[in-house]
Protein backbone atom coordinates (compact mmCIF):
# COMPACT_ATOMS: atom_id res chain seq x y z
CA UNK A 1 0.00 0.00 0.00
CA UNK A 2 2.92 2.34 0.77
CA UNK A 3 4.32 1.88 -2.73
CA UNK A 4 1.05 2.80 -4.43
CA UNK A 5 0.58 6.15 -2.65
CA UNK A 6 3.66 7.87 -4.15
CA UNK A 7 2.75 6.62 -7.63
CA UNK A 8 -0.81 7.94 -7.32
CA UNK A 9 0.46 11.27 -5.96
CA UNK A 10 2.96 11.61 -8.82
CA UNK A 11 0.21 10.84 -11.33
CA UNK A 12 -2.10 13.46 -9.86
CA UNK A 13 0.65 16.08 -9.90
CA UNK A 14 1.42 15.27 -13.55
CA UNK A 15 -2.23 15.73 -14.46
CA UNK A 16 -2.52 19.00 -12.54
CA UNK A 17 0.63 20.59 -14.05
CA UNK A 18 -0.83 21.36 -17.53
CA UNK A 19 -3.95 22.85 -15.95
CA UNK A 20 -1.87 25.12 -13.73
CA UNK A 21 0.21 26.30 -16.70
CA UNK A 22 -2.81 27.18 -18.84
CA UNK A 23 -4.97 28.94 -16.29
CA UNK A 24 -7.35 31.30 -18.12
CA UNK A 25 -7.15 33.78 -15.25
CA UNK A 26 -3.40 34.32 -15.77
CA UNK A 27 -3.51 34.44 -19.58
CA UNK A 28 -6.68 36.47 -19.97
CA UNK A 29 -6.13 40.10 -21.02
CA UNK A 30 -9.15 41.07 -18.90
CA UNK A 31 -7.37 40.39 -15.62
CA UNK A 32 -5.89 43.13 -13.46
CA UNK A 33 -2.32 42.01 -14.16
CA UNK A 34 -1.12 45.44 -15.29
CA UNK A 35 2.55 44.48 -15.32
CA UNK A 36 2.15 42.25 -18.37
CA UNK A 37 -0.78 43.94 -20.14
CA UNK A 38 -1.45 47.64 -20.38
CA UNK A 39 -4.96 48.91 -21.01
CA UNK A 40 -5.49 49.44 -24.74
CA UNK A 41 -2.25 47.67 -25.70
CA UNK A 42 -2.56 45.30 -28.66
CA UNK A 43 -2.82 41.61 -27.83
CA UNK A 44 -1.62 38.89 -30.20
CA UNK A 45 0.23 39.22 -33.49
CA UNK A 46 1.19 42.63 -34.74
CA UNK A 47 0.04 43.48 -38.25
CA UNK A 48 0.55 46.33 -40.65
CA UNK A 49 -1.38 49.42 -39.55
CA UNK A 50 -3.87 49.26 -42.41
CA UNK A 51 -7.56 48.59 -42.90
CA UNK A 52 -8.54 46.66 -46.01
CA UNK A 53 -12.03 46.60 -47.48
CA UNK A 54 -13.58 45.40 -50.73
CA UNK A 55 -16.86 45.89 -52.57
CA UNK A 56 -17.43 42.83 -54.72
CA UNK A 57 -19.37 42.83 -57.97
CA UNK A 58 -19.85 40.18 -60.70
CA UNK A 59 -16.24 39.83 -61.91
CA UNK A 60 -14.81 42.97 -60.40
CA UNK A 61 -13.91 44.29 -56.95
CA UNK A 62 -13.12 47.74 -55.65
CA UNK A 63 -10.43 47.29 -53.01
CA UNK A 64 -9.75 50.08 -50.52
CA UNK A 65 -6.58 50.16 -48.40
CA UNK A 66 -6.52 52.77 -45.64
CA UNK A 67 -3.11 53.38 -44.14
CA UNK A 68 -3.19 54.37 -40.46
CA UNK A 69 0.48 55.37 -40.26
CA UNK A 70 3.38 56.15 -42.56
CA UNK A 71 5.24 53.32 -44.23
CA UNK A 72 8.06 52.62 -46.64
CA UNK A 73 8.67 49.91 -49.21
CA UNK A 74 4.92 49.25 -49.17
CA UNK A 75 3.54 46.56 -51.43
CA UNK A 76 -0.04 45.46 -52.17
CA UNK A 77 -0.49 42.00 -53.68
CA UNK A 78 -3.73 40.50 -54.99
CA UNK A 79 -4.29 36.77 -55.36
CA UNK A 80 -7.04 34.18 -55.45
CA UNK A 81 -7.91 31.05 -53.48
CA UNK A 82 -10.17 28.14 -54.45
CA UNK A 83 -9.95 28.84 -58.17
CA UNK A 84 -10.26 32.65 -58.24
CA UNK A 85 -7.88 34.16 -60.83
CA UNK A 86 -6.88 37.83 -60.68
CA UNK A 87 -6.72 39.49 -64.11
CA UNK A 88 -4.20 42.21 -64.83
CA UNK A 89 -1.62 43.53 -62.38
CA UNK A 90 -1.52 41.36 -59.25
CA UNK A 91 0.73 43.94 -57.48
CA UNK A 92 -0.77 47.41 -58.00
CA UNK A 93 1.62 48.93 -55.42
CA UNK A 94 5.33 48.09 -55.24
CA UNK A 95 7.97 49.79 -53.10
CA UNK A 96 5.84 52.84 -52.31
CA UNK A 97 6.20 55.44 -49.57
CA UNK A 98 2.88 56.21 -47.87
CA UNK A 99 1.97 58.97 -45.48
CA UNK A 100 -0.14 58.31 -42.41
CA UNK A 101 -3.93 58.49 -42.74
CA UNK A 102 -3.98 58.02 -46.51
CA UNK A 103 -6.26 55.85 -48.63
CA UNK A 104 -5.70 54.06 -51.93
CA UNK A 105 -8.39 52.41 -54.04
CA UNK A 106 -7.94 49.78 -56.77
CA UNK A 107 -10.30 48.20 -59.27
CA UNK A 108 -9.55 44.51 -59.58
CA UNK A 109 -10.83 42.30 -62.39
CA UNK A 110 -11.04 38.60 -61.61
CA UNK A 111 -12.52 35.32 -62.73
CA UNK A 112 -14.16 33.54 -59.80
CA UNK A 113 -13.66 29.86 -59.15
CA UNK A 114 -16.46 27.32 -59.06
CA UNK A 115 -18.74 27.84 -56.07
CA UNK A 116 -17.15 29.94 -53.34
CA UNK A 117 -13.69 31.34 -53.95
CA UNK A 118 -11.72 34.12 -52.28
CA UNK A 119 -9.97 37.33 -53.28
CA UNK A 120 -6.92 37.79 -51.06
CA UNK A 121 -5.31 41.20 -50.47
CA UNK A 122 -1.87 41.28 -48.82
CA UNK A 123 -0.35 44.58 -47.68
CA UNK A 124 3.27 44.54 -46.53
CA UNK A 125 5.95 47.11 -45.82
CA UNK A 126 8.04 48.76 -43.14
CA UNK A 127 5.99 50.62 -40.53
CA UNK A 128 7.64 52.36 -37.57
CA UNK A 129 10.90 50.59 -38.48
CA UNK A 130 9.34 47.12 -38.42
CA UNK A 131 8.53 44.88 -41.38
CA UNK A 132 4.81 44.13 -41.02
CA UNK A 133 2.03 42.72 -43.16
CA UNK A 134 -1.71 42.25 -43.12
CA UNK A 135 -3.82 39.80 -45.12
CA UNK A 136 -7.53 40.16 -45.83
CA UNK A 137 -9.73 37.66 -47.66
CA UNK A 138 -13.09 38.32 -49.30
CA UNK A 139 -15.38 35.49 -50.39
CA UNK A 140 -17.01 35.47 -53.82
CA UNK A 141 -19.96 33.28 -54.77
CA UNK A 142 -21.86 30.60 -52.93
CA UNK A 143 -20.38 27.33 -51.70
CA UNK A 144 -21.15 24.26 -53.78
CA UNK A 145 -22.52 21.13 -52.18
CA UNK A 146 -19.06 19.58 -52.22
CA UNK A 147 -17.57 22.68 -50.54
CA UNK A 148 -20.23 22.55 -47.83
CA UNK A 149 -19.39 18.95 -46.94
CA UNK A 150 -16.97 18.49 -44.11
CA UNK A 151 -13.52 17.72 -45.47
CA UNK A 152 -12.11 16.64 -42.11
CA UNK A 153 -13.17 14.72 -39.06
CA UNK A 154 -14.20 16.36 -35.80
CA UNK A 155 -12.74 15.17 -32.51
CA UNK A 156 -13.22 16.44 -28.98
CA UNK A 157 -10.24 17.19 -26.74
CA UNK A 158 -10.07 16.50 -23.01
CA UNK A 159 -11.61 19.90 -22.17
CA UNK A 160 -14.65 19.23 -24.37
CA UNK A 161 -13.65 21.58 -27.21
CA UNK A 162 -14.32 20.40 -30.77
CA UNK A 163 -11.32 20.27 -33.10
CA UNK A 164 -11.55 19.69 -36.85
CA UNK A 165 -8.76 17.51 -38.24
CA UNK A 166 -7.94 18.36 -41.87
CA UNK A 167 -6.06 16.25 -44.38
CA UNK A 168 -2.67 17.72 -45.29
CA UNK A 169 -1.84 18.30 -48.94
CA UNK A 170 1.65 18.59 -50.40
CA UNK A 171 2.41 21.92 -52.07
CA UNK A 172 4.02 21.42 -55.46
Amino acid sequence: MNRIAPAVLAGLLALAAPVACTSPAKNSPGTSDSASHKEGAPVGKFGAPVEVGAKLHQNKATVTVRFLSAGSDVRVDLSGVDGLQVSGDASPVRGAQVQGASTQTFDVDFTPGAGRSHLVVTVSGTFDGNPLSKVASFSVGDATEAQQKSAGSVVTDESGQSIKLMQSTDAK
